[in-house]
């Protein structure tokens, strides 16, 4: 009987062992899945290029972003020019520039009473590379909040107004629905050199383009001409000459043409080139200026050779209804 006893309670032993041994190698299994996991978890983390916000915390965001947003409109605000840097200028009530309007066509010509940057835009004073110097005629296209608006070169400026004067006396010059018109009763200053309109001139180009792609092709006798020059061309007998500061040519926007061996010759009027521009040179902006059946309007005889450059619209319009520029711009 003992020696069974002894047995037994040996076998017991055997088993609880294995028993003890199986948990542990089962805690050591789960310990390893878990280890295995948090590994797994990490290296994704590391692996990821961004992380999924939370939808309060994406809210939160675009709150911060809206704020920002008003808090930068907020501190944009309406500039105003202010006479600072302008005190020495000397000018007359008539000659101050009011606060008018901006305009997308020319109100009148301006004189510019002191050297100053032009700015970009009216809303802050970040100065451009462009300025306009004193005693300058600057093309002007109203003002607001003390910021006038210039056109140079084809492009709109602004500058600040209390630089500029109204022009007054010998100095004025005649803008009518933004064209410039001259004659003998309206000369222009006998200082006004414009140069050659560079709108006119680009009008100009596109239209050669398209009269070469015919076949055909124009020279330019003459185009942008100072006041003085009418003298000598009076003095040669030269069929387009006008009276000193009396023509067209100096505003920068006309143009003589001609092919060879009709330079300012009525056998210009006989060319393909004259017939073309006379049915299409309103396309580009472009008026035969002075016409053998307005000349009793005009005043000038006729001159086939010489167009004018007043914008599309405007040329169309006198070119439907066949008016002179006189008769468009209302002159009696």
């Amino acid at each position: 009987m003992a020696n069974k006893s002894i047995r037994d309670l040996r076998r017991k032993k055997l088993r609880e062992k294995k028993i003890k041994r199986r948990k542990n190698l089962i805690k050591v299994g789960i310990f390893a899945l878990l280890i295995t996991g948090a590994l797994k978890i990490d290296f994704k983390r590391n692996t990821d290029d961004f992380q999924i916000k939370r939808p309060v915390e994406n809210r939160y965001a675009q709150a911060n972003k809206k704020e920002e947003i008003k808090d930068e409109i907020k501190a944009v605000k309406t500039q105003v020019a202010t006479p600072i840097g302008f005190e020495n200028v000397v000018i007359s009530d008539e000659e101050k520039i009011d606060n008018d309007g901006y305009s997308d066509v020319m109100k009148s010509y301006v004189k510019s009473l002191k050297s100053q940057y032009c700015y970009q835009e009216p809303s802050d004073f970040t100065k451009t590379e462009v300025s306009i110097n004193k005693n300058q005629y600057v093309e002007y296209y109203g003002t607001e909040n003390s910021f006038s608006k210039i056109k140079i070169n084809d492009d709109f400026y602004y500058v600040n107004k209390y630089g500029l004067g109204k022009l007054k006396g010998e100095e004025n010059i005649n803008v009518i629905n933004g064209i410039v018109f001259v004659n003998e009763k309206n000369p222009l200053p006998k200082d006004f050199d414009p140069g050659l309109d560079p709108t006119s001139k680009k009008a100009f180009d596109t239209m050669l383009i398209d009269i070469q792609r015919q076949g055909l092709d124009l020279k330019i006798a003459s185009d942008f001409r100072l006041g003085q020059s009418e003298e000598k061309l009076l003095d040669q007998n030269n069929p387009d000459a006008d009276l000193a500061f009396t023509s067209e040519h100096q505003t920068g926007t006309c143009f003589d043409f001609y092919t060879d061996n009709t330079k300012y010759s009525d056998k210009f009027k006989e060319t393909d080139e004259y017939k073309w521009l006379k049915e299409n040179a309103y396309k580009y902006g472009f008026i035969q200026r002075y016409t053998k059946d307005k000349e009793s309007i005009t005043g000038k005889k006729e001159r086939c050779w010489h167009f004018r450059y007043v914008g599309v619209e405007n040329a169309k319009s006198m070119f439907d209804n066949n008016l002179s520029l006189e008769e468009y711009l209302k002159i009696k």
